[in-house]
């Protein structure tokens, strides 16, 4: 189940994330085949659209000094909206970041079935997934799930109509929750 409120507002306090502010997050190895280069390029999208973000990426992995300044050379790291956590071995500490986050983000073709998409489901967190990937076997875009093609294009499409709605992207979460977990 979702962390206890408290922790989560505990993060919301030390990364000064505003109330009206969508959160994003990832959690997983920092490797270039996980896609993260393109949840990177679809958050720029975001960025440009005006949409107002935090995005989290805990993790850690022999690409990571290169993902992190490729997102500082489109804007985003630090003080942008894109958050690089490091690892985080706690599993308490990691489910206040799952329910702190509205989307979980988990674009990756390589990996079969990732425990992370359950995880976070476990949190009522929704999941944006390529869609016939095998990651997203069992979701259905708009009810336990986005599913999104593999380019950042399809993905900010994606993440944009879902910020469009609040109540719906918590209800997708609470499905989530339901059906994957």
């Amino acid at each position: 189940g979702r962390a206890d409120a408290g922790e989560v507002n505990k993060l919301r306090e030390k990364y000064n994330v505003p109330e009206d502010a969508f959160v994003f997050l990832f959690v997983g190895r920092m490797m270039w085949y996980k896609n993260v280069r393109l949840i990177l390029d679809a958050l720029r999208i975001l960025q440009k659209e005006g949409v107002p973000f935090r995005a989290f990426l805990v993790g850690d992995g022999y690409d990571a000094v290169d993902i992190r300044a490729y997102a500082q050379g489109l804007g985003l790291a630090e003080p942008g909206p894109v958050v690089f956590t490091g690892p985080l071995y706690d599993r308490e500490a990691l489910r206040a970041y799952y329910s702190l986050a509205d989307m979980f983000l988990f674009p990756s073709t390589y990996d079969t079935s990732g425990i992370v998409v359950k995880e976070a489901a476990a949190c009522d967190c929704p999941s944006l997934l390529v869609r016939d990937s095998c990651a997203a076997e069992g979701v259905q875009h708009g009810v336990s799930g986005f599913l999104a093609e593999e380019n950042a294009a399809s993905c900010a499409q994606v993440l944009l109509a879902a910020c469009e709605d609040r109540t719906k992207l918590a209800e997708v979460g609470r499905n989530a929750g339901q059906h994957l977990y």
